[in-house]
């Protein structure tokens, strides 16, 4: 009796020896990464969801994934009771663009598991693209109405205020909305737990930078730039800030950065000839004002408004008159130019006469026109003001 307890005991032993031994291989073949082998050895085990499921999952890994998929699909029998296949399939569906499929077994996971902020996640993801595929004029009819992604992504991060990625796309779309306290403050949130999180980050500026907080949106971009984001965007819109908060010296920089990406954009010999205007570094500014005119392609009235301005900065009015004309020719409705021409021969011209006509010729194309209003005043008071040294002059005071 003995005996015989003791052969069904090396009986048992050895028949489940025999199949732990393949699945173990099996298990670790995908744990290595070795996903083909991996494969085979799976297929030569007993049918059944476990080795389909890491069947679909070796083809995940080997980048097939419409294999993937059809392993997933057949492994799959019940998303209730198989969240994590469940999800796995979802997302893989999301990847290759299936989005009314993977929305269908994410809508079935939130109400099965209500508290699973992750879930709420991926059904949001699903249905933002749904929603994005529609045709232009769907999306504007139903302009204003309730977004089911809008309210996928809130309850994600109800559930899970740390959640990145359901913050970053909820405050994205607050965004739109112009809500920008509230994308502000979902940011910080996000950013208290993970403060290097690069999007959320360039998020967060962009909010500041729409806003007019140039000095808030400077500090982010600069971040960015810490963190080794280096997209010309972001130097762009660093330039721009610093230009807004008068920083000319930084805004420089962040320009000539850029310029070395693209040497024949003539917006930045433009930009970087108003700022060395700016810091009185006229040679320079001349310079990348002739490489703006070089490269832009007509009209080229602005560039010759700031090489005029340049000029006009270095009391060289006889050059700086010839700029300004040269705006005019390229765009006759330039007011600026016409009202530059007559202060800086007001400064050069012996013959005040001619001075008042420049003016008088100012005021009476411009007095009209709002962006010129104040202008025209000030250039009436002048003309005033020089009409009684005339008469003056004439009658020899």
């Amino acid at each position: 009796m003995k005996n015989l307890f003791l052969g069904i005991l090396i009986f048992t032993f050895c028949k489940v020896g025999a199949q732990t031994p393949a699945s173990a291989v099996a298990d670790s073949l995908y744990a290595t990464t070795n996903f083909t082998a991996a494969i085979k050895a799976y297929e030569a085990l007993p049918a059944s969801s476990k080795t389909t499921l890491q069947i679909a999952r070796s083809y995940r890994g080997l980048g097939l994934k419409k294999k993937a998929l059809d392993y997933y699909n057949r492994s799959l029998t019940n998303v209730k009771k198989e969240p994590i296949t469940a999800t796995e399939y979802g997302k893989l569906l999301y990847t290759q663009r299936d989005f009314t499929k993977a929305d269908s077994i994410f809508s079935i996971l939130v109400q099965e598991y209500p508290e699973n902020p992750s879930y709420h996640y991926e059904h949001g993801r699903s249905l933002k693209q749904l929603y994005l595929k529609q045709p232009d004029s769907i999306r504007k009819a139903n302009a204003g109405k309730d977004r089911g992604y809008v309210a996928a992504f809130a309850k994600a991060v109800s559930l899970d205020s740390t959640h990145q990625k359901a913050i970053l796309n909820l405050a994205q779309y607050q965004l739109t909305q112009l809500e920008y306290p509230l994308v502000q403050k979902l940011c910080n949130k996000a950013l208290e737990a993970a403060p290097d999180n690069v999007e959320i980050i360039s998020l967060l500026a962009q909010n500041y930078y729409l806003r007019g907080f140039h000095s808030e949106a400077a500090d982010n971009y600069e971040r960015l730039l810490e963190l080794g984001q280096n997209e010309a965007f972001i130097h762009e819109r660093l330039g721009f800030c610093y230009y807004e908060e008068r920083m000319y010296e930084l805004a420089i920089e962040q320009y000539k950065i850029l310029l070395k990406t693209n040497e024949e954009d003539w917006g930045l010999h433009y930009t970087l000839a108003k700022l060395y205007n700016f810091v009185k570094d006229y040679k320079k500014s001349l310079e990348h004002n002739d490489l703006a005119l070089y490269y832009k392609d007509l009209p080229l009235d602005d560039i010759y408004m700031t090489r005029g301005t340049t000029y006009r900065l270095e009391k060289k009015w006889e050059e700086a008159i010839n700029a300004f004309q040269e705006a005019i020719k390229e765009n006759p409705g330039e007011g600026n130019a016409y009202h530059s021409i007559a202060i800086c021969a007001d400064n050069y011209y012996r013959d005040k006469k001619a001075v008042v006509a420049l003016y008088k010729r100012f005021i009476d194309k411009f007095k009209d026109n709002p962006k010129y209003k104040y202008a025209a005043m000030l250039a009436e008071r002048r003309v005033k003001k020089l009409r009684e040294e005339i008469f003056m002059e004439k009658d020899g005071y």
